[in-house]
């Protein structure tokens, strides 16, 4: 599996996750993405999963039903 650091992460994704989304290693790996020893990306943390997942889906749950 390949290992990224944070920063290649976001860069692949074009996404913008901080170090308090997710978990990453206590020890400096080797990033795939730039080759420098840097703690690489575990795995996001549950709770944020689930509020993005939520607030992706927030219309689904916030739509009023017509009253005809």
């Amino acid at each position: 599996m390949a290992e990224f650091c944070l920063d290649c992460w976001n860069k692949l994704t074009g996404t913008q996750y901080r170090p308090q989304y997710c978990i990453l290693s206590e020890e400096p790996e080797l990033c795939v993405g730039c080759g420098e020893w840097k703690p690489v990306l575990i795995r996001f943390r549950r709770r944020y999963l689930l509020a993005e997942w939520f607030h992706s889906n927030k219309a689904r749950f916030s739509r009023k039903k017509d009253k005809s």
